[in-house]
This record gives C-alpha cells, structure tokens and sequence, in this order.
C-alpha cells in the first residue's frame, strides 16, 4: 500500500517525534511549576499563545525574523513571570486546591479573550520557507527541524541548569520537600518566583517555535492548555523531563494516528491511551523506573 511505504511512515514517525519536542516544551513549563509551587496553572498556555501573538506581529511588522524574537521574548517574559509570581500568582499558596485550578483557569480564560477583543476571531499563521531537508525518500519541513532542535537545546539546558547549578538544586529542593527546604533556610519564595519566570521563559519559547509551524487563533490557548495538562498526566505532574518524553510520544501517536486513520481518530486513541495509562500507574510514566 503506498500510503504505508517505508519512506512515508519514517516521515511521519519523525515529523510526529519533532512535533512532540514541541509538545514537550509546552508541557515543562506546566510540570515546572506545579512541582514546586504545587499549583496545576492552566494559564501557562495562555501566555504561550500571547508570546505567538508578540511573534505574529513583530514578524508581520517586518521588524525582525521570528527566531530573532526569542532573543526578546525569552528574557522578557522571564521578568514577566517573576513580577506575576510575586503579584498575582502569589496569592495562591493560600487557596484550596480545587479554587487553584478555578483562578488558574479564569486567568486562562482572560487571556483568551483578552486576545480575542485585540486580534479577533481570525487564523493567523507565518508563510513558511518552502525550505526542506530530503533524505532517503523522507522530507522534513525546514522549520520543524529548527523548532524541533530548540526544544531539545532548551531541555538540555534545562537539565543542565537543574543539576549542576546551586540554584537548579535549591529548585529541586523546594519542589521535593518544600518544609524541609523552609528549615534549612532555603528562601522557597524566591525559588517560586524564579520558578515561574522559567516556566514564563519556556512559555514564551514554545510560543516562538509553534507560531513558526501552526496557525494562530484565541482558541489556541484553550487547546493547548489541554494538551499540556494531557502530556503532564501522563509523564508525571512533579517529573519535567518524563513531561518532554511524554510529549514526543503524544507527537508519535497522534502522527502515525492521523496516517492509518484520521485526526479524529488518533485524538480518540491518545486520551483512550490516557486513560488506560491512568488505570494502570496513576502517577504517570515517569514514576516507572520508581515503582518498580
């Protein structure tokens, strides 16, 4: 059957695997903060679509390219998240766990509509390329490869930061015992703080890589916000880097999914695959190698 020639089902397996780079991107800002702060923050997604938006208009304006924007975006939004961390999200820590989830997604809604009011109801996307790599019958779509090469620079860099770092250390600290942090006079406030500028960072990262590769449109940020909170549960709410893997894996499903069936289709199968993954290790994946 042609339509499962090896070439067409490497193409997919890879462009699936890249997609789900920036899946995994999306979700580790979420699974970052919730491991230290213990806070599930739906409008981490919102803020992913608005640093699209910010790409969308720098790129539409002519001012710069969109990778040039992550140069801006990402320090930005860095200060961005560190001011709402000890602002707006600060008031958290003193409401219940389900009233968490209520602000967090109320926010979600705000920027929703926020972009809704400022853009309209319109679908906004960059023109690609046309550029792309060939090899062996497989093509890859240019800015998929760069988007998808970000993410892992940005995973390893991540990882790098939290082990080798004192302040990486200190993070992991406070999101694994957070009294315990508290009696050693680790300063957990300031950890939230810059816990949430670097999930603030990753957010606006995402943003830089999708807008280059998807359409953009307010209801973008609910749909992500669901992706997210799905590739978070499966890898492990408190585990970052099982959050990336778990993504590439969503990436996989949904493409070799969409190939042998139809998009429908492969959505029905990753939440079915959710659920029987939740039936079987609540934690999520990530907690595997643990249980074990």
């Amino acid at each position: 059957m042609e339509l499962l020639s090896p070439s067409i089902l490497v193409q997919m397996l890879l462009t699936g695997a890249m997609m789900g780079c920036i899946y995994g991107a999306v979700a580790m800002g979420f699974s970052l903060i919730f491991g230290v702060t213990k806070v599930v923050n739906f409008a981490h997604a919102g803020f992913v679509m608005w640093a699209m938006y910010g790409v969308l208009l720098v790129s539409q304006s002519g001012l710069m390219h969109p990778y040039l924007a992550a140069v801006i975006a990402v320090p930005l939004f860095y200060g961005l998240g560190y001011l709402m961390q000890y602002t707006v999200m600060a008031r958290l820590g003193s409401m219940s766990e389900d009233m968490q989830i209520i602000y967090t997604f109320g926010l979600l809604l705000v920027l929703i509509y926020i972009a809704g009011f400022f853009f309209g109801p319109d679908v906004h996307y960059l023109p690609s390329s046309g550029e792309s790599i060939e090899f062996g019958g497989v093509v890859l779509q240019s800015e998929t490869v760069v988007a998808s090469t970000l993410a892992l620079v940005a995973v390893i860099l991540l990882h790098v930061f939290l082990s080798r770092t004192w302040l990486g250390k200190a993070i992991r600290a406070s999101a694994d015992n957070r009294k315990g942090a508290v009696l050693i006079g680790l300063d957990v406030g300031r950890l939230s703080r810059v816990t949430m500028a670097l999930s603030f960072a990753l957010a606006a990262l995402a943003g830089v890589m999708l807008m280059t590769i998807t359409t953009l449109y307010p209801g973008r940020g609910m749909e992500l916000a669901l992706l997210a909170f799905v590739i978070v549960v499966l890898g492990g709410l408190q585990n970052v880097f099982a959050s990336f893997f778990a993504g590439i894996l969503i990436g996989i499903f949904e493409a070799v999914g969409t190939l042998i069936f139809s998009p429908s289709v492969a959505q029905l199968g990753i939440y079915a695959m959710i659920f029987i993954v939740l039936l079987v290790r609540p934690e999520g994946l990530g907690r595997l190698r643990r249980a074990k």
